[in-house]
């Protein structure tokens, strides 16, 4: 029997796989003498057997070294990273890339984009104009040092075999083991140089982790994986059964964002970016805990610090930032049926009716309009009346305005009473 042959019928017989035989796995795709209908066999076999937390941890070490690995020990303070697990408006990377900057941390981050429902901050940084998100490694580094901040696209030297695995778990049913996702995100992270990760995981209708034990089950193996490197990664829980914020779309998300840098904007946004900030101020040098690096990082936001970085760090990756002053796309509205109070918003259902209005994708090489989306007029426990606008659908053309309004009109739940209120942060590890 070959290798790979023996590799499948291991797992599939639920034996656990060794580093060995992971790292022969791995090499054999990027490599290329693993035929992508035998990788495909090998991932189906580890949906349904799982994956241990060794076995994680071998997979995302052999992904690691599929590739280069970034040096960053010339920037002599810790480099701070956020992941964000995937979300309807989560547009927080754009406030707290700059923020925590703003008070003397290093946030370094190479990013992806959208696919799905789900927005990418890629898109999010490229729908301003002149925005350039690919920078070599010196450019990286230089910017590093001299404001604190860099986002910049994955480099396709860093972890080669998530790429490639990816692609084939997308299209075979294989993307929703924990396992899997987990040695995803750590492998980037470990891979791009990072020294501390903040994860935030989303749960509920809009993410791809629908329960609190689930999402807390991915935790732990982010941070198992991060121990064995010994890369210092904390965890929250965050709610994502409705949008975060209003707008959901490229630059609409960056209009907001911008809201929020400023003081004001959704609290939902400030909640989850300030939460965040003190969790990576307390893993930086500057010898704070998380509650007095979510304090200074208040004050960043309600002075102007954080939006005045922002610019800065816009105009060093080339960026033509002028708030407001964007293309509005024609509109379609959605409005109430009813007298009554919204009891839900169907976060699922918002992304999918941003996506069919230009601003997603379905496949990985479409195109997306950075000025299409959706933007809400009302969030759950609020009163609305019968014809009232509950939200708007910003697209180039007729027809994907009427297929995102007819889509999005099923978003919104009306009842007589208001839910009990949900906090937006709903745990941490």
């Amino acid at each position: 029997m070959d290798v790979v042959n023996d590799i499948i019928a291991w797992k599939r017989d639920g034996k656990e796989l060794d580093a060995e035989r992971m790292d022969a796995f791995v090499g054999g795709v990027v490599g290329g003498s693993i035929a992508p209908y035998q990788a495909s066999a090998l991932l189906m076999a580890i949906v349904l057997r799982g994956l241990s937390e060794q076995e994680t941890i071998s997979l995302a070490r052999a992904m690691v070294s599929s590739g280069k690995t970034l040096d960053l020990s010339l920037i002599r303070h810790p480099i701070l990273d956020k992941h964000s697990s995937g979300g309807v408006g989560d547009k927080v990377t754009l406030v707290l890339a700059p923020l925590v900057a703003s008070c003397g941390g290093v946030f370094g981050k190479m990013s992806g984009r959208g696919l799905g429902h789900t927005g990418g901050t890629l898109d999010k940084l490229e729908s301003i104009a002149g925005f350039r998100v690919q920078l070599s490694q010196g450019d990286f580094i230089r910017q590093l040092e001299r404001i604190g901040v860099a986002v910049v696209s994955q480099s396709e030297r860093i972890v080669p075999a998530d790429k490639i695995l990816y692609a084939l778990r997308d299209v075979t049913a294989t993307v929703d083991e924990r396992g899997l996702i987990a040695a995803s995100i750590m492998a980037k992270k470990v891979a791009s140089g990072t020294s501390a990760v903040a994860l935030d995981i989303k749960v509920g209708s809009g993410a791809f982790m629908r329960t609190i034990d689930e999402a807390r089950e991915l935790g732990r193996l982010c941070m198992a994986i991060g121990a064995s490197y010994g890369r210092a990664v904390k965890c929250i829980f965050t709610a994502m059964d409705s949008p975060l914020g209003r707008a959901v779309g490229n630059r609409l998300e960056v209009e907001e964002a911008w809201s929020v840098l400023n003081g004001s904007g959704p609290e939902d946004v400030r909640v989850v970016a300030l939460e965040l900030a003190g969790v990576l101020l307390s893993l930086s040098d500057l010898g704070l805990t998380e509650e007095e690096g979510r304090a200074r990082a208040a004050a960043a936001l309600d002075d102007g610090t954080a939006a005045a970085l922002f610019e800065r760090w816009c105009l060093l990756q080339g960026g033509r930032w002028r708030p407001g002053e964007f293309h509005r796309l024609a509109t379609a509205e959605v409005t109430a049926t009813r007298d009554g109070v919204v009891t839900a918003i169907d976060a699922f259902v918002v992304g999918r009716a941003a996506q069919l209005s230009g601003a997603g994708r379905q496949r990985a090489d479409d195109a997306v309009d950075p000025a299409a989306g959706v933007v809400l007029s009302c969030a759950v426990g609020e009163a609305v009346r019968h014809g009232q606008v509950l939200a708007t659908v910003f697209a180039r053309d007729l027809a994907r305005r009427q297929s995102g309004q007819t889509v999005l009109s099923g978003a919104f739940s009306i009842g007589d009473e208001a839910p009990a209120r949900r906090p937006i942060v709903l745990g941490r590890l």
